[in-house]
């Protein structure tokens, strides 16, 4: 995932509790993700994704519900092609937080942002791989069971392209359970109020009936898998109000006739997903993924995990690497550092040194997003992301990479971690009601570090000078993604998705 590493240099070590904060991977309406580790005895680390709800929705409890909601449901959820959450914290300085599994790969929207910027095609045996994984993740969530053994009622509601994360393990799974919607669940949605992404949602959905059941993830995940092997959107227009339109009335273009390279059967499959007649539609993502399989063995299009992460492997292989190795030198210069006082509300992470992102897309939610940058009511976007370049540094040759995040419409998303394995999550209990947050411990005077020159670049070809007659440009501050514009990024300026 795209990280923007935190600049010990000026900022120190930072740690929530037990984890330590090393960089930013996503940031959206409601919370920011986090690159965290555990470091323990004979040089032990392990990454995780930490998401923080944002500090100015602490304090509303309308917020603290749906977060502490998610990671209720997620967490009684084992599954391997499901994002787990681990933890569930709350801390005087920070607020409500949650850990997730760290997993090292792509948003399957960035993978399509960075396909149509590249004009080729994410192959059409990964594309049904990834939704094969992601309807058996999606089904799985479905068949939760609360603790008296009836069924849960689970509907993820936000099924898109950025809440696929794609792994470099070769296994995509299903994040992101933010605006799920469960018979237990203690934040309602208000009448008339609509959560999810409307490019993604069923009709009923979109209706804003109540009734939803995993049907509506059904028909997401049909529109999911018809963009990506059209490699085109299929409902998005210019404004919300023109896409609910195409969602509720217009006619679907038959898949078969807009990408012909896609085999009958398999577009038949697909098409029966995003029927608007329930009765008409698969009953469950199981049944989508059976019917599916059998259509891409019949056309030899039935790629294995093992295909899947030769692919990322040939798409992410250097970017990945170069994200390994900053990582690398990022954790061997906090190595040397004392370790200070726990986190502040003023964390920002963007003071880091950074650079721009080689080939990223935006996740507005984004197609051109992986963490899409999605709109809640205007915008979101994991988020997921994971492209990025390392800036050596001479001296400490300490390597820093930066890769936006993107969004593209619909509700708030947030990015969950990339693994390295799936790992089975320790479920923890979260009160019915918001607990209140620890009390702080007696303040301590801090000082703010002013930051320390830049140090010299390393040996290299002279850089261009403006001429003396012109003034230096001031260095800014990067900005936040969800305000990132477009030009800054070319995955964003020639992504189709947007």
């Amino acid at each position: 995932m795209a990280t923007r590493l935190l600049d010990t240099q000026t900022l120190g070590r930072q740690f929530v509790d037990r984890y330590e904060l090393m960089g930013e991977i996503a940031s959206g309406g409601m919370a920011t993700v986090y690159l965290a580790r555990v470091t323990g005895v004979a040089g032990f680390q392990r990454l995780f994704a930490l998401k923080r709800l944002h500090p100015h929705l602490q304090s509303e409890r309308e917020f603290v519900q749906m977060f502490l909601d998610e990671a209720r449901l997620a967490a009684g959820i084992h599954h391997p092609n499901v994002v787990p959450i681990l933890e569930v914290g709350a801390n005087p300085a920070v607020g409500y937080y949650l850990v997730m599994e760290f997993i090292e790969g792509e948003t399957f929207a960035r993978l399509l942002a960075r396909a149509a910027q590249t004009r080729t095609r994410v192959p059409e045996a990964i594309a049904i791989r990834i939704m094969l994984d992601t309807l058996q993740g999606l089904h799985a969530a479905h068949e939760l069971r609360d603790e008296s053994g009836a069924p849960a009622g689970v509907v993820h509601r936000d099924v898109s392209p950025q809440n696929v994360l794609v792994g470099a393990d070769g296994i995509a799974r299903i994040t992101d359970f933010g605006v799920a919607r469960a018979a237990s669940r203690l934040n309602a949605t208000r009448a008339g109020q609509l959560k999810g992404k409307i490019a993604y949602m069923a009709p009923e959905q979109a209706l804003g009936g109540e009734e939803l059941d995993r049907r509506a993830d059904v028909f997401a995940s049909g529109v999911v898998l018809w963009e990506g092997l059209a490699q085109r959107r299929l409902f998005k227009a210019e404004t919300e109000a023109a896409t609910l339109a195409r969602v509720l009335n217009e006619q679907i273009p038959s898949l078969a006739e807009v990408a012909p390279h896609v085999p009958p059967r398999i577009a038949e499959v697909v098409m029966r997903a995003l029927e608007r007649d329930l009765s008409r539609r698969y009953s469950t993502c199981a049944e989508f993924a059976d019917a599916l399989e059998q259509a891409a063995v019949a056309s030899n299009l039935l790629a294995s995990s093992r295909d899947l992460q030769g692919y990322m492997q040939r798409v992410l292989g250097g970017e990945l690497e170069q994200e390994r190795s900053a990582i690398r030198g990022w954790a061997a210069v906090a190595e040397g550092m004392p370790i200070p006082g726990p986190v502040t509300q003023s964390l920002t992470p963007s003071l880091g040194r950074t650079i721009p992102a080689i080939t990223k897309e935006t996740s507005g939610t984004t197609y051109g997003s992986g963490l899409y940058e999605d709109r809640r009511g205007a915008t979101w976007g994991r988020a997921l992301t994971f492209a990025g370049a390392v800036l050596v540094l001479a001296g400490g040759f300490v390597a820093y990479k930066v890769i936006n995040r993107l969004s593209t419409d619909g509700g708030p998303e947030v990015a969950a971690g990339q693994p390295e394995g799936v790992a089975e999550p320790t479920s923890t209990k979260v009160e019915l009601t918001p607990p209140p947050l620890p009390a702080p411990e007696p303040a301590v005077e801090t000082i703010t570090p002013t930051p320390a020159p830049a140090p010299a670049p390393a040996p290299g070809p002279e850089p261009v000078r403006p001429p003396a007659s012109q003034p230096q440009k001031k260095v800014t501050k990067p900005k936040t993604e969800s305000k990132a514009k477009s030009g800054a990024d070319p995955l964003l300026d020639s992504n189709p998705y947007r």
